[in-house]
């Protein structure tokens, strides 16, 4: 179980979704940086990003959590289609 939990790191009025989406893309950037930079974690990208949210280095209103944000874009080109515009 992760602690801090959500309920303690969000603000009224936030969503639990967009936490959740926010902390997962945060865990595949953590992720990535430490493969493209061949670091071992010790911790996994998940319990690393909730901290960061928890602590206030990483902030809610800071993230893209739309569906046209980075997952969007990167399903669409995987699948061949044209990834949406933005606008």
């Amino acid at each position: 179980m992760l602690r801090p939990s959500m309920s303690q790191i969000l603000k009224p009025g936030e969503s639990y979704y967009e936490f959740v989406v926010a902390v997962a893309r945060k865990a595949r950037e953590i992720a990535a940086d430490a493969e493209e930079e061949h670091l071992c974690l010790e911790e996994k990208p998940v319990t690393m990003a909730v901290q960061l949210f928890a602590s206030g280095e990483e902030k809610l209103s800071d993230m893209d959590v739309s569906i046209e944000g980075p997952v969007g874009l990167h399903a669409a080109e995987e699948s061949g289609r044209e990834a949406p515009e933005e606008g």
